[in-house]
């Protein structure tokens, strides 16, 4: 399975920074997050519909304290992260 991140997901993905770590540390960090992102992906599939209205045929995952949603295509090859922000974030 492939990901694939809208501009806005992709967007929120490159704004994690913290005072507290350095570049290096978060690389590492995006890097396990990633991976983290794509196998409970592949766990859930389609478990956790993310609810009515504009996100109607996407899923939801927390990872991290981050909010993912997400959809896939026609035969599951890619998976479309469509929503990536932190939980404390306003929306």
């Amino acid at each position: 399975m492939r990901l694939e991140w809208t501009d806005q997901a992709l967007e929120g993905f490159r704004n994690i920074y913290s005072h507290h770590f350095t570049l290096s540390e978060t690389k590492e960090y995006k890097k396990r997050l990633l991976k983290n992102i794509k196998e409970k992906v592949s766990l859930l599939g389609t478990s956790i519909p993310a609810g009515n209205g504009e996100w109607e045929g996407s899923y939801k995952i927390i990872v991290d304290k981050f909010i993912v949603y997400y959809s896939f295509s026609e035969d599951r090859d890619i998976c479309y992260i469509e929503y990536f922000r932190h939980s404390s974030q306003q929306r």
